[in-house]
């Protein structure tokens, strides 16, 4: 197979609202989807363009919630639901707690080989807890 004809499942960070595993971006015949890694024990799947909200405020604007959102190339990142008005943005899974160095209101969740660790939404600030 060509690689623009295949992608590997992309994980989303975001829980099957049946079984609690996490969900992937795949491509089918049809286009992209959204399914459960669990397939086959749990058939869940959705539109590519699903949004998913999380219960985390936008720091920016304060009074949107940061959505998922699917890019054009299959990546997800987490966007302020305002949007024209508010363009806040990450691309990292993002966690409604302070940051104990510089105070602002978000950390987001970064995986590495070494395990997780919560680091600072600021580009400015380097803050990054132990890994867990």
């Amino acid at each position: 197979m060509s690689n623009d004809t295949f992608l590997e499942p992309q994980p989303l960070g975001v829980p099957c609202p049946r079984c609690q595993r996490e969900l992937q971006l795949k491509k089918g015949r049809y286009g992209l989807f959204v399914g459960c890694s669990g397939y086959p024990d749990c058939d869940y799947m959705t539109a590519a363009d699903f949004d998913p909200g999380t219960d985390v405020s936008c720091p920016t604007c304060q009074h949107g919630k940061l959505v998922q959102k699917t890019s054009r190339f299959g990546n997800s990142f987490y966007a302020c639901d305002q949007y024209p008005h508010c363009r806040f943005s990450v691309n990292l899974p993002p966690v409604a707690e302070a940051c104990p160095k510089c105070g602002f209101a978000l950390l987001l969740k970064k995986r590495s080989s070494n395990g997780e660790r919560l680091i600072c939404a600021q580009p400015e600030c380097d803050y990054k807890s132990t890994v867990s």
